[in-house]
């Protein structure tokens, strides 16, 4: 079941959509889309469908400032607290929680997880851990630090990856995991065999919807 709702930011009303389990949810996540990107892309729809098809509500929004070269991390990060607040407070969710990123949204995925120790189960999906080119807007000239703020998680992380993705090296999620290791944070690297950067064509899409669902489903059993 799909269900408009709202959340305030500052002075600003961020509209999104809720998908709702038919059953009574196990919990919930919002799923955050990337730079320059938009609720309704491909990916963002079909890892929400699959939260929902396995008991997970799952938000989608835009960000307020969600085109280039307005976001920042500051903003973001702000509008997913917002997010959280949503689904805390909403009758039909229980207590349990995670937080699904692509991309620019998986950095600020990180950083959520690491902060809010409620958290139980943290998806980057093909998240960026340092500043890049396509990506100085916000950089931060080095303010925001998300494999050092991910550390301090209590969640589970999923590092996920399209073998195919030319935006986001292998290596970012491989800095991710060696902290995860020191810090003995739960935590598994997956690459999807033909995806891109988004997780395309369908067949490599419906497949990391699924890894993303179970990784969530178990953390939050």
């Amino acid at each position: 079941m799909l269900q408009r709702v709202s959340f305030n930011v500052a002075d600003s009303e961020i509209e999104g959509v809720l998908h709702l389990p038919d059953t009574e949810p196990l919990g919930a996540a919002p799923v955050l889309h990337g730079f320059g990107g938009q609720p309704e892309q491909p990916h963002i729809v079909a890892t929400c469908e699959a939260l929902a098809k396995v008991g997970i509500a799952a938000l989608r929004f835009a960000y307020r400032d969600h085109q280039p070269p307005k976001m920042t991390l500051d903003s973001a990060l702000a509008d997913a607290a917002g997010a959280i607040r949503l689904l805390k407070a909403h009758p039909q969710v229980p207590e349990r929680l995670g937080i699904v990123g692509f991309s620019f949204g998986g950095t600020v995925a990180a950083l959520v997880a690491g902060r809010d120790s409620r958290i139980r189960a943290a998806v980057l999906a093909a998240a960026p851990a340092l500043a890049q080119a396509h990506f100085k807007a916000w950089s931060n000239d080095g303010k925001w630090k998300p494999v050092a703020e991910l550390s301090r998680t209590r969640a589970r992380v999923l590092l996920i990856r399209g073998s195919g993705d030319t935006q986001v090296p292998l290596e970012d999620a491989e800095r991710y995991a060696a902290v995860l290791s020191q810090a003995r944070v739960t935590h598994k690297i997956v690459t999807i065999e033909g995806g891109d950067h988004d997780f395309a064509p369908a067949g490599p899409r419906a497949k990391m919807a699924q890894t993303v669902t179970e990784w969530v489903r178990e953390s939050m059993a």
